[in-house]
């Protein structure tokens, strides 16, 4: 199993061509993202109150499910 933050694996979303790309982008982009995060939670309420990110919640919640699989890996 790996041990990788969140931030980790959204480089390997960089360069999709779809909404989940977009959100990787703009969290490769914002230079406050906390980076070595790995909890829901935090992350989700970073996201909402912290970061401007043009794209729904339910983008993340579902990179988020991506995330929890690619560490089981």
């Amino acid at each position: 199993m790996k041990d990788h933050s969140f931030y980790q694996f959204v480089l390997t979303a960089r360069g999709r061509k779809n909404e989940k790309g977009e959100l990787a982008e703009a969290i490769f982009d914002d230079l406050s993202f906390p980076r070595q995060e790995k909890d829901f939670h935090n992350i989700s309420d970073y996201i909402e109150t912290q970061g401007n990110y043009p794209i729904s919640m339910a983008v993340f919640d579902d990179l988020y499910e991506e995330y929890t699989e690619w560490l089981k890996f």
